[in-house]
């Protein structure tokens, strides 16, 4: 009897220790994740200094390393999908709230020049253009995505995209998240999304994280494009507007998503590439499938590059008109694919995503799971 109750202690003192140290959190089976282990949550915002955000550069778009073929095995399985949610709670949008000042310049790296077109020698067609007017970027569901901000340890800091799809949770490329090899080891650090940034203002402030996972055909796959799941999720802080802590997804409504949608489909891709207003202001591109890639990946035509990885490419973008209905794809606002790759030459102008699948759906499910009212 005696012994019992010491076990029993003993149980008690270990789930006790558990439960106050969060690296033991384990990834589900074909995942690898990190948990933010900082002394505090929003510790990230005295890392991020008005001069480490100015001198944050554009993370290079992977180039296709892998040889590319067209993909002979159908794209296909039984779609999922989950609808997108406006904003439960009105915030006005601060555009004085400044992290910095952006450089004031046009001198941008070789591997970003490209010459804006609506195709390139590849053929790709599509239709590029800063938002019209410039102040959409304020109004669901252009207000879902930003920029990601995150350090590469011993390389620097650079900048990605992202797009809230979950009331916690940011959705963004395995390649802004994790180096493609080392396991734990591999992840980047210091994640900071800001929703609609525009010209270094967080209209909606600079949000935190807390836990990020990725599949394992990213993490283990040495950072070969095209993969079969370059993309990433990102658990992210609560914040406090006027005294009320707030989700993210409330703050700027969320994206639905819908998988084995990307081809054939059209679709709205959304970022910040650096070679377009250096990065400075959302970009879009309008486009059509364009063709597919082994492994489990589809092109579609755009020149947007460095700094749009993660950015989410989104079916039936924007807000029904009345008596707009029907169709046999109708459901608005869903991210099919998520901004993975470019090709070397920037006057072929096309870039890549991985199918979302069941690996996509599973690690949702994973992060969903993990908290309660991330999702």
């Amino acid at each position: 009897m005696k012994f019992q109750i010491r076990f029993q202690l003993y149980l008690v003192f270990i789930t006790t220790i558990a439960g106050v140290v969060p690296n033991v959190v384990m990834a589900a089976p074909g995942f690898v994740s990190k948990v933010n282990d900082t002394l505090t949550t929003n510790s990230n915002n005295t890392y991020w200094t008005p001069q480490r955000l100015q001198n944050a550069k554009p993370l290079n778009l992977p180039k296709p390393t892998n040889q590319l073929t067209t993909q002979t095995v159908p794209l296909a399985g039984t779609p999922v999908s989950a609808s997108g949610q406006a904003p439960t709670i009105n915030i006005a949008p601060d555009l004085q709230n400044k992290l910095f000042q952006p450089r004031q310049t046009n001198s941008i790296a070789n591997e970003q020049l490209v010459q804006p077109n609506n195709a390139g020698s590849a053929r790709a067609y599509f239709t590029s253009s800063r938002l019209v007017p410039l102040s959409a970027d304020l109004v669901y569901p252009y207000r879902a995505v930003g920029k990601l901000f995150f350090t590469i340890p011993g390389q620097g800091d650079f900048v990605c995209s992202g797009a809230v799809i979950k009331p916690r949770i940011v959705l963004t490329a395995g390649h802004c998240v994790h180096g493609g090899s080392g396991g734990q080891n591999g992840f980047f650090t210091n994640f900071l999304f800001v929703p609609a940034y525009r010209d270094g203002a967080a209209p909606y402030k600079s949000w935190s994280w807390s836990y990020v996972l990725t599949p394992d055909v990213w993490a283990k796959g040495n950072g070969v494009v095209p993969n079969a799941a370059d993309y990433a999720v990102i658990e992210i802080n609560d914040l406090s507007f006027k005294g009320v802590y707030r989700k993210i997804g409330q703050v700027t409504g969320s994206l639905g998503f819908k998988t084995f949608s990307l081809f054939p489909n059209h679709a709205t891709l959304l970022g910040y590439p650096g070679n377009l207003d250096n990065g400075n202001k959302m970009h879009q591109v309008n486009a059509q499938s364009f063709r597919t890639r082994t492994p489990n990946s589809v092109e579609y035509g755009s020149d947007m590059r460095g700094g749009s990885s993660g950015g989410p490419w989104i079916q039936n973008f924007g807000v029904a008109s009345v008596g707009q209905n029907g169709g046999q794809n109708p459901s608005l606002n869903q991210i099919i694919g998520i901004t993975s790759y470019g090709p070397a030459s920037t006057a072929l102008l096309f870039q890549g995503s991985s199918v979302p699948d069941s690996r996509f759906v599973n690690m949702l499910n994973t992060i969903c799971n993990r908290r309660p009212g991330n999702c």
